[in-house]
């Protein structure tokens, strides 16, 4: 039994570039290829010229606007659930680079619908990549690409549109999570924008994104959620989820010490694919007592994506439901 187990565990990984499932047979994780800078570059620059004339003709209005966190009842998890799709323009892989935003937001509002329920309302959000690791140095050698401001605030007139959240996720390849949270402070400052952070790609100062697997400390998750504590406190702010992604024992060192501050939601998101037994063993297995679980489904990679009727009844439920 441990090591059927053992082999269902190893087939899961998190390949959020790849664009080929993994082999079964094979019996080995695989490597996610990152892009390089100038390919993000590039990306960005079509995702922009697609928008048409004026490039971003919401940027302007996204930011101090509000949204529907404002409104009404602004309690997260456990009360209500998030049902998110991840990914970015320049991650072709991913469902957020496979659609325009008008056909992600059609389908992410479909997608979160089943979830839907009047013990525990669904709200769709949008996680979007806005530090993307990359293969090469970049202008500053930390291996990773920032969002420009024009693409954040299109995800996030996309969100509002949805009455939804904004999930600002970063692989910070040779850079630190805290450093890169930072950068994004105007956003945070948003009553519908949360933060995930991917250990995966945090790779160190000498670590190089799809070489080297990184991880994170519960000392620096603990910093995140302070700092996103002190947001939540300092600007008046409904609570906000800080999500960690995880596929392995090793994505987060130290689990038992990571702490729940006041006003954030912090939640552990199971990233393996696989077949459902071998997902749901895994799920089981990277949970922590006292925070909240997030489970993510990957529609050409699982092996038999699980339906909106089956992922309520993972043990425990998932507070964070993450489409790829």
């Amino acid at each position: 039994m441990r090591r059927r187990l053992a082999l269902a565990l190893c087939l899961l990984a998190c390949p959020l570039f790849a664009t080929t499932a993994p082999s079964a047979a094979a019996g080995a994780p695989v490597r996610p290829q990152p892009p390089t800078s100038a390919e993000v570059d590039r990306a960005t620059g079509r995702f922009l010229d697609s928008l048409g004339e004026g490039n971003n003709p919401r940027a302007s209005e996204a930011r101090g606007t509000g949204g529907a966190a404002q409104l009404g009842d602004d309690s997260l998890f456990p009360d209500k659930r998030i049902v998110a799709f991840y990914g970015a323009p320049q991650m072709g892989a991913t469902i957020l680079g496979r659609r325009s935003i008008g056909a992600a937001t059609r389908q992410l509002r479909k997608q979160a619908r089943p979830y839907d329920a009047a013990e525990r309302p669904a709200i769709p959000g949008i996680n979007l990549v806005v530090t993307i690791a990359t293969a090469d140095r970049g202008r500053d050698g930390k291996y990773r690409s920032r969002q420009s401001n024009d693409v954040i605030d299109e995800y996030l007139a996309a969100a509002r549109e949805l009455d939804g959240r904004l999930i600002l996720d970063i692989q910070p390849g040779r850079s630190k999570f805290m450093q890169e949270v930072r950068a994004f402070r105007e956003w945070i400052a948003e009553p519908d924008v949360d933060v995930a952070l991917d250990p995966e790609w945090n790779v160190g100062r000498r670590g190089t994104p799809g070489r080297t697997t990184g991880s994170v400390t519960a000392e620096n998750l603990n910093r995140v959620s302070a700092y996103l504590s002190d947001a939540v406190e300092g600007e008046g702010l409904p609570p906000k989820a800080l999500i960690i992604h995880q596929f392995r024992g090793g994505s987060v060192k130290k689990r038992q010490r990571v702490k729940q501050p006041e006003g954030v939601d912090v939640t552990l998101n199971f990233d393996g694919i696989g077949s459902r037994a071998a997902k749901k063993a895994g799920y089981a297995r990277l949970r922590q007592d006292g925070l909240f679980n997030g489970f993510s489904l990957f529609y050409r990679l699982d092996s038999g994506v699980m339906s909106p009727s089956q992922v309520p009844g993972l043990e425990p439920a998932p507070d964070y439901v993450l489409y790829q």
